[in-house]
């Protein structure tokens, strides 16, 4: 049974950048069915859709995961002359029309044929009222009980009754590459995706603060990468750990321990930023949304972002708290994300909530920060990874 991926963006581009998305959406569909298991799996293009032959109706699910996929179809598939999709319209119907059902057909003609959109749509709904009258189903172009999807792409029909919601956006790797702050947190996990959804190929970076961190804070961190990593739909995703506890040490030294949370979060921009130039990356991602916490005012995010040179993404900055949730339940991070951990133990009990980028390089150039998230960065490792 083929199973039909749709897009949208993609057809919006030229057709040079379209056959190139296209090519690798493609790959990247016949790749998360082959790690899941389908191994015939096949994909094949066709203007507007990526036809995945060698799979069961359940592969759907996979490949509505594939960034790019808006929707996932699987359907049964039968030859382009009207007497074939009649045939297999009434067969697909008799699985799904019940007592009394009302249907609806839905029919999309791609290419030259002797019949447009209309004829298949009048056709095929007679074929069907007409094989189960017995049943008294009805026609109701309104609110069918069930509907008959029909797609006539060149010598090739399908019929269907089920489409799945996919995720959407830009193949995976399309548009660059970033680094992403990577907490295991709520926040960072979602930002990520909204990121990886954009097409951007990410590098997940942790900050490891032990000691001012426990182990629960290091396992929920692992966790978190792990439900995210079944999105990407290429090898060696992995998870990188920067050991920056000699970091925190020396800015507890600091005379101002209120701006505590901002030195620590302009050193982890710093890292990131080194980090970046040696992946060929173009941008920080971080999970902040304006006003959440004291560093994520609109004063102190200047501050922070006044630290580094390359663009710092925030694709959560204009969410509340409970948008970001519902996202997180909806992408399958949630359940990890929010177990309660042993939190930073550095946190003062005031963090400033306004700062200035005068007073703030000061301290760090007293404290020597620079030189130490150069040390830090030699000694970032990759953790586990996506198998």
């Amino acid at each position: 049974m083929p199973v039909l991926a749709a897009y949208n963006e993609i057809a919006l581009k030229s057709s040079y950048v379209r056959s190139s998305l296209e090519r690798r959406l493609a790959a990247q569909i016949t790749y998360a069915l082959i790690r899941s298991g389908y191994s015939e799996a096949r994909a094949r293009r066709r203007f507007g859709r990526i036809i995945v032959d060698g799979v069961p109706a359940e592969a759907a699910g996979v490949v509505a995961g594939v960034f790019g996929v808006v929707h996932a179809i699987p359907a049964e598939a039968t030859g382009s002359s009207m007497e074939e999709i009649e045939e297999l319209a009434v067969r697909v119907a008799g699985g799904v029309l019940r007592m009394g059902s009302t249907f609806a057909v839905r029919p999309k003609v791609v290419g030259e044929h002797p019949y447009g959109s209309r004829d298949v749509a009048v056709k095929a709904g007679a074929a069907i009222n007409e094989a189960f009258t017995e049943r008294g189903i009805k026609v109701n172009l309104t609110r069918p009980d069930a509907t008959i999807g029909v797609e006539v792409r060149d010598r090739e029909a399908f019929v269907y009754t089920d489409v799945v919601e996919g995720v959407g956006g830009l193949p995976y790797g399309s548009q660059g590459r970033a680094v992403a702050l990577f907490s295991g947190g709520i926040d960072s996990p979602v930002a990520t995706w909204l990121i990886m959804k954009r097409g951007v190929e990410v590098y997940p970076l942790f900050m490891d603060q032990t000691p001012y961190v426990g182990e629960s804070y290091l396992t929920r961190a692992r966790d978190a990468f792990m439900s995210l990593a079944k999105y990407v739909p290429a090898e060696g995703f992995a998870l990188y750990s920067a050991p920056m506890g000699v970091v925190m040490e020396r800015i507890l030294e600091s005379p101002e321990p209120r701006f505590t949370c901002i030195l620590c979060k302009r050193a982890m921009y710093r890292i990131a930023e080194e980090f970046c130039k040696e992946k060929n990356a173009k941008s920080i991602v971080t999970g902040e949304s304006l006003g959440q916490v004291a560093s994520q005012t609109l004063d102190n995010l200047y501050v922070l972002d006044s630290a580094v040179s390359i663009p710092v993404l925030r694709p959560l900055i204009g969410l509340d708290k409970v948008e970001i949730e519902d996202k997180a339940r909806k992408i399958g991070t949630y359940s990890v994300t929010a177990h309660r951990v042993e939190g930073c133990k550095a946190v003062p009990s005031t963090p400033a909530t306004t700062s200035k980028v005068e007073k703030i390089e000061a301290l760090e150039a007293s404290l020597g920060i620079a030189d130490l998230c150069s040390e830090v960065v030699k000694g970032i490792k990759a953790g586990p990874k996506e198998k």
